[in-house]
């Protein structure tokens, strides 16, 4: 599902409120899960999951030698049980 997907689908659940203020929710929301993330905080989504962001700082080696320290930044997805157990009602045949 792509952005304009969702702010449709959620402007059509709320009916009281107009596609502009979905967008305006969504751009806020997002804002503050950033600033979570960029400061190494987690964002619980309930029924959902965790989402966080790692950083992990190495010595480079091998062919990378001449970079001397890597950065490796990757983002770590925990989903919760209830998402899990509908994952597993999911017919997987399905594209």
């Amino acid at each position: 599902m792509i952005h304009r997907e969702v702010i449709a689908e959620v402007a059509r659940r709320l009916p009281h409120r107009t596609q502009r203020d979905v967008v305006e929710v969504i751009e806020v929301l997002t804002e503050v899960w950033f600033a979570e993330l960029v400061n190494r905080q987690s964002i619980i989504v309930p029924d959902i999951g965790r989402l966080s962001i790692e950083v992990q700082d190495m010595r480079a080696g091998g062919a990378l030698n001449q970079y001397g320290r890597l950065r490796r930044v990757y983002g770590r997805f925990r989903p919760t049980e209830k998402l899990k157990e509908h994952m597993q009602e999911v017919d997987l045949e399905q594209p």
